[in-house]
């Protein structure tokens, strides 16, 4: 595996968590691809000669890549709060839940 290739997996997945903190849909829209495309990258690469400094950078991508994929479920959940409420609002009781409560997976 290449050292490059971690990298930029650790690099797009930051720029990823910078976009949705700063809920900037454009670069969200950029981050994703990116993001997407170093994935295929890892994974087209084969197999890997495992080092003490790869490990260590996949360890650091993995945390973002892990950061990201908690910002993005906790905006699903936000989301999916704010339509039950508009839906209450509206007095659709049939399409929102009496209460809030993760969806079951």
């Amino acid at each position: 595996m290449s050292q490059t290739i971690v990298d930029a997996l650790a690099a797009s997945s930051a720029a990823l968590v910078v976009a949705l903190d700063a809920q900037d849909v454009d670069a969200i829209e950029k981050a994703l691809p990116d993001l997407s495309a170093r994935v295929a990258q890892m994974k087209a690469q084969g197999v890997w000669a495992p080092s003490p400094r790869l490990k260590a950078s996949l360890l650091a991508a993995m945390g973002s890549v892990d950061a990201a994929r908690l910002r993005l479920r906790y905006l699903a959940d936000r989301n999916q709060q704010h339509i039950d409420m508009l839906a209450e609002a509206a007095g659709r009781f049939d399409c929102t839940p009496a209460t809030y409560g993760r969806q079951p997976r």
